[in-house]
């Protein structure tokens, strides 16, 4: 179990990621508030809890954006590889 504190509240987690990286993760979480903190002073807790949640989606969405691309990718790369295959096993006959 980790315990985090995160705007003067503390959790307890229990994460299969190790410890170290739940430490970063937590880092990271607190000096994004802090920001947010600072660029928006007239936002309350939850606002900036809200804003950054905001902020993730946008990340991930970004990022399964990114790896439908590459998926793709590797797809079209399969694809020419099998007909390159099939075009040599042909040309062997």
């Amino acid at each position: 179990m980790e315990k985090l504190e995160i705007l003067g509240k503390k959790y307890q987690i229990q994460s299969g990621l190790p410890p170290e990286e739940v430490l970063r993760i937590h880092r990271e979480i607190v000096k994004r508030l802090k920001i947010l903190s600072l660029e928006y002073p007239n936002l309350d807790k939850i606002d900036i809890l809200v804003l950054y949640v905001i902020e993730l989606n946008e990340k991930i969405i970004d990022m399964e954006k990114t790896l439908k691309k590459e998926t793709k990718k590797i797809e079209d790369i399969r694809t020419k590889i099998f007909h390159l295959e099939e075009k040599i096993l042909t040309n062997l006959r």
